[in-house]
């Protein structure tokens, strides 16, 4: 799964700290979820941040908690599939 995070100020102050925080975290403690977690400097909608990609579909505002529901989701998803 790739999952690209905006590093932004913009992004980061609105909430991507704790997202990035999380994500590193859930990655840590759960080792079958396989994730390709890129940053970038911007996604290019500073104002309706934080923003992150998750295997191509854009997410805005959303919390940390809410990100790794997402995570846990499409990780599921593709186990089924493989």
């Amino acid at each position: 799964m790739k999952i690209q995070l905006c590093m932004g100020s913009s992004c980061f102050s609105r909430g991507n700290a704790l997202v990035l925080e999380q994500l590193e975290s859930l990655l840590e403690d759960e080792k079958d979820i396989q994730v390709e977690l890129i940053g970038h400097l911007c996604l290019g909608d500073c104002s309706t941040g934080p923003n992150v990609t998750i295997e191509g579909k854009l997410y805005q505002k959303l919390s940390a908690a809410q990100i790794l529901k997402i995570v846990k989701k499409n990780s599921l998803t593709a186990q089924k599939v493989i």
